[in-house]
């Protein structure tokens, strides 16, 4: 007389893990050869190449480098500043690319900001309002840096009625107290925040 063989379950268990196993595999291949072939079509129509200039062009922001400085009226760098000394500001800036390219670095586009932690104490856009801002476009050679006049600040906060002493403006708070200048020109914001103290 025959008898039916069952195997046991330990075994069919087994089985039903292998085929799991197995489905996810394939499962996981499909998708894997769908995800890389919409990654080479896409690659297929993005052809962009980045920006190439020509000498005499416009300049590119990402080309050009702006630092900010802080010194003497004869821009010797000076980072501490007494009672009676007066800080100047300068920025310099650089064309980086290969060819020299057209810049704007007129009192239009040219600003310096100064903050103390998160307080904005001084910004460059506050004064001579009313006055007309003035254009200035330079053809910067390739990897030559050029130096901005220095201005100077006369250690008061800026706002809407202006940015000096003869606006009736505050000065600031001495004694060891530190703050931040940052430059921007055509909108290039300078690369360096440059820390000082006032005594």
């Amino acid at each position: 007389m025959s008898q039916n063989y069952r195997p046991r379950a330990s075994v069919i268990w087994t089985r039903r893990a292998l085929a799991l196993a197995i489905l996810g595999g394939l499962i996981w291949g499909v998708y894997a050869g769908i995800s890389a072939g919409i990654s080479y079509v896409g690659g297929l129509f993005n052809n962009e190449k980045p920006a190439v200039i020509v000498e005499g062009d416009d300049c590119q922001p990402q080309q050009i480098k702006v630092e900010a400085f802080v010194g003497t009226k004869d821009k010797q760098n000076q980072l501490a500043f007494n009672a009676g000394d007066k800080p100047y500001f300068w920025f310099t800036i650089t064309n980086t690319a290969s060819v020299a390219c057209k810049f704007n670095v007129g009192s239009s586009a040219s600003f310096f900001k100064v903050t103390s932690g998160s307080d904005n104490i001084w910004n460059s856009q506050d004064c001579n309002l009313g006055t007309e801002r003035t254009d200035r476009i330079m053809l910067l050679s390739p990897n030559q840096p050029v130096s901005a006049d220095a201005d100077y600040w006369q250690k008061v906060r800026s706002g809407d009625q202006g940015c000096s002493v003869a606006d009736g403006l505050p000065e600031v708070s001495a004694g060891g107290a530190s703050y931040f200048l940052k430059a921007e020109v055509n909108g290039v914001i300078s690369e360096n925040t440059q820390q000082f103290v006032l005594n």
